[in-house]
């Protein structure tokens, strides 16, 4: 967390490991097969995997667009000179899932990213030092802009949700939410 300026946060590697915790458990609660599991672990394992060369990219440092260059840029690095050639078709449709977010898998890895994000301003809050609510409140906001642009789960065209899955993505819908307050 670059922006509260603290000593030891959080790290790309620990960030994607607790997302795969938060993956475990909702793939516990909702009854997920062990290929839908899978495959929500593979996106959450490269959902960053770019930021191991190019860094944390905020947004008030670049536009979106120069981001997502950037950002594509250095995963087809990765997959050129570090991956092998059976995992790079698999891995590279994974990316464009997870970047296009149209599907009911990649939206839920972006509340995932989010929902992490939160967890981790409210534990550095509660256990770092002089961290005050004034600096993890644009977390809050970030995700609460997130959350009422990108998570309206009844307006996505693009994709058929199944009832369940509709109810799963409100559910998180709200836990982001509430965290924001």
């Amino acid at each position: 967390m670059e922006k509260l300026d603290i000593e030891n946060s959080e790290s790309v590697a620990s960030h994607t490991l607790l997302m795969i915790v938060i993956v475990l458990f909702l793939a516990n609660k909702y009854s997920y097969s062990c290929n839908k599991k899978l495959k929500l672990i593979e996106m959450v394992l490269i959902h960053d995997i770019a930021e191991s060369i190019v860094g944390d990219i905020t947004p008030e440092t670049m536009s979106i667009l120069k981001k997502r260059q950037t950002e594509d840029k250095a995963f087809e690095f990765i997959l050129k000179n570090w991956l092998p050639n059976t995992l790079k078709e698999e891995l590279s449709s994974v990316w464009n899932e997870y970047k296009e977010d149209n599907t009911f898998d990649s939206n839920l890895v972006h509340m995932i990213d989010k929902l992490e994000m939160l967890m981790q301003a409210d534990f550095y809050l509660e256990h770092r030092e002089n961290v005050t609510i004034e600096q993890v409140a644009p977390f809050k906001k970030s995700v609460l802009s997130f959350v009422n642009k990108n998570c309206n789960i009844e307006a996505k065209s693009d994709f058929i949700i199944k009832s369940n899955e509709n109810r799963e993505l409100n559910e998180i819908k709200e836990i982001l939410a509430y965290l924001c307050k």
